[in-house]
């Protein structure tokens, strides 16, 4: 009986530490009995981990389980992040003054007290780093002053270098070692600032970045230095094809030093795809489109990853290409198509009523449709709706003379399939061929896109 009792006190505490828990726990003083929130980075983005309540002394606490990745989390009332923080298979305990803008305190989290050591001096450093480079950019090289300045320059620089170099040695192995390894700047020498500061940064910007440590995909480093990088090349009064050639030169040069790491390299295609989507810069993502694919690309059909669906459907749907059909009741109940529009010019328009981006458009657009002195064109206004009756209430109240369809679908609609949608608004202009001719972002550039299909 003993020995069968010795066996199930061994099984029993071999099962309990097999769901061993971390904590994340503290004060938040001046914040009791409400709801906090636990957030998990993944790039620039935050997906949702856990929610606790304070108490009414504002202390709270989080469990979390043994397999959870070390990473970069934070803190949030409302979504709203407050504070930022590192776990690395370890208990954080820290304080928080609620109505204090100080920083937390952490009394229990050594790796958290370096993090965040680093932050407050790399802001410092920025701000000393960015103005240097502006007055050895532009002042009189005959001058003492200059030569005094870049002294200073590469001392700033240098008292920085040591500073990280110190984390790395006595923090090795630690998740804010690789981070700061990663994030820390490049130094350049003060002579080169003046002569060619652009070319060099754009050439050493990654020299110190690991893209092989996908554990900084836990993080916002590799966003934060892509985000960074393109800044290198972005330059006033160049038009937009001038900055688009300029983008696709960043991109290349990204894309090139991800490709050491391939779940790095998709993450990154895939977070650039998305940005110049957003901003309506279609030749740089027809540029990544038509010469990058994701890791891994011999897969079949029904393993293909969203990242590979997302790069055919813009290859698909790029400027030049006939758009799908889209099918659609007119008024009369009937079934039509876009080739039953008797127009040159047709704006098709993906949008939502619960969209706010898309409501606050639509008076600008409509503006547009009825203005004089541009081609004739007709617009059909694609919702992603589900709700009926809240569609209905928009197109009335917004008063949209133009063509309305909606499946009631919502994400799941043929069209929005078929175009590939992912956000709203989305629009497409399509000529009498119904091929694409442009992929405007805002009213602005539909107007733009309009009167030069009319000069053509």
């Amino acid at each position: 009986m003993m020995i069968r009792t010795a066996s199930s006190i061994l099984f029993f505490f071999i099962f309990l530490t097999s769901f061993a828990q971390y904590r994340i726990e503290g004060s938040l003083q001046g914040l009791n009995n409400e709801n906090i929130i636990l957030l998990r980075f993944f790039g620039d983005r935050h997906s949702f981990l856990d929610s606790t309540r304070t108490d009414r002394n504002g202390w709270f606490r989080f469990s979390l389980p043994e397999d959870t990745p070390a990473g970069l989390y934070s803190l949030a009332l409302n979504n709203k992040p407050f504070a930022d923080l590192i776990f690395n298979k370890g208990n954080i305990t820290l304080k928080i003054d609620w109505n204090s803008s100080s920083l937390p305190e952490f009394v229990f989290s050594v790796e958290n007290l370096v993090y965040y050591d680093y932050m407050v001096r790399s802001d410092i450093f920025t701000k000393k780093y960015a103005q240097l480079v502006d007055i050895l950019g532009a002042y009189p090289e005959q001058d003492s002053f200059y030569y005094y300045t870049g002294a200073h320059f590469d001392r700033l620089q240098e008292s920085f270098r040591d500073y990280t170099e110190l984390i790395l040695e006595e923090h090795a192995g630690t998740y804010v070692a690789r981070m700061v390894r990663s994030d820390r700047p490049v130094m350049i020498p003060a002579k080169r600032v003046r002569e060619d500061y652009l070319q060099f940064m754009r050439a050493h910007y990654f020299d110190e970045v690991d893209f092989t440590d996908t554990t900084l995909l836990n993080s916002n480093i590799f966003t934060g230095k892509a985000i960074d990088y393109l800044k290198f090349y972005s330059l006033q009064g160049i038009g937009k094809a001038g900055q688009e050639e300029l983008f696709i030169q960043a991109v290349d040069s990204i894309l090139l030093h991800a490709m050491e790491n391939g779940q790095v390299y998709d993450f990154l295609m895939q977070y650039l795809i998305e940005g110049f989507d957003m901003y309506g810069f279609d030749n740089v993502i027809s540029h990544i489109a038509g010469n990058y694919e994701p890791a891994g690309a011999c897969v079949d059909e029904n393993s293909k990853s969203e990242l590979h669906k997302r790069m055919e459907s813009l290859r698909e749907m790029a400027v030049g290409k006939t758009a799908p059909p889209i099918t659609f009741t007119d008024e009369h109940g009937q079934p039509q198509g876009l080739g039953s529009i008797d127009k040159e010019l047709v704006a098709v328009i993906f949008w939502a009523s619960w969209c706010p981006h898309c409501v606050s458009m639509m008076p600008e657009l409509l503006n547009l449709y009825q203005a004089p002195g541009l081609p004739s064109f007709e617009v059909l206004s694609i919702s992603v709706d589900t709700s009926a009756a809240e569609w209905n209430r928009s197109v009335k109240e917004l008063g949209l003379p133009w063509i309305n369809y909606a499946e009631l679908k919502g994400w799941d609609s043929k069209a929005v399939k078929d175009y590939s949608i992912y956000a709203t608004p989305t629009m497409f202009l399509l000529n009498r061929e119904r091929e694409i001719l442009a992929r405007p972002v805002n009213v602005t550039e539909l107007k733009y896109a309009l009167e030069r299909s009319g000069k053509k």
